[in-house]
């Protein structure tokens, strides 16, 4: 399941790239996210991990996170894998007229049999996606 979206805040594109980049904020953005945290030493760079627990349909899944590519200040993009699914994900980030362009890219792929039910969860996916990118847009209103 591919999921591809992009949205402008208003903060300056460094701030941005530097708060996106630790990805333990995503708990602070993303609703399907109760808790995020760091298992390597900063600064984030290729290798850096990340726990993360998300919710998905009421039940918490562990994911790990590893940083698989770092343009300081433009492109992140991590693998998470956990226990049901994969995840490959491709924050970019660009100046725009008043302020940042963020670019959101997941690639979601359940494991074993699961993966038949994939059909049948893109809406949701999709869903999850746009309210995550609205809370990262929110958060960075502020």
């Amino acid at each position: 399941m591919r999921y591809a979206r992009e949205i402008e805040v208003p903060t300056p594109p460094g701030e941005t790239f530097a708060y996106l980049a630790d990805f333990t904020h995503a708990a602070e953005w993303d609703p399907g996210i109760a808790e995020a945290r760091r298992l390597t030493p900063e600064p984030t760079a290729v290798g850096s991990r990340f726990e993360v627990i998300a919710v998905f349909r009421g039940n918490r899944q562990r994911f790990e996170y590893v940083v698989t590519a770092f343009e300081d200040g433009e492109r992140i993009a991590l693998r998470g894998e956990g226990e049901k699914a994969l995840s490959d994900d491709v924050i970019t980030v660009a100046p725009s007229g008043s302020g940042t362009r963020v670019g959101y890219e997941a690639d979601i792929r359940l494991k074993g049999a699961r993966r038949i039910a994939e059909p049948f969860l893109g809406s949701m996916f999709k869903r999850m996606g746009d309210d995550a990118l609205d809370g990262l847009a929110a958060r960075l209103a502020r």
